[in-house]
């Protein structure tokens, strides 16, 4: 999971420093707009890539207790 909040400070970072760029070149509004998306965006891709994570670690947590069970064999 560590990997997953990897990516999701990166994201985060890069939506800053898009909208610190986007600020000092003083852009019209429709600058403003898409750095708004921007964000959105990095916040939805990270959330997705968290839950997923988490999706990912509770699968295979039942599968590591199904193939603890004697009578499953999972080799």
């Amino acid at each position: 999971m560590p990997s997953e909040i990897h990516v999701a400070r990166l994201l985060f970072a890069y939506a800053q420093l898009r909208a610190q760029a986007l600020r000092n070149s003083r852009q019209s509004q429709l600058g403003a707009s898409a750095v708004e998306w921007a964000i959105i965006s990095a916040i939805v891709v990270a959330a997705a890539v968290l839950i997923g994570g988490a999706i990912k670690s509770v699968v295979e947590g039942k599968k590591d207790d199904m193939c603890s069970q004697d009578d499953i064999n999972c080799g």
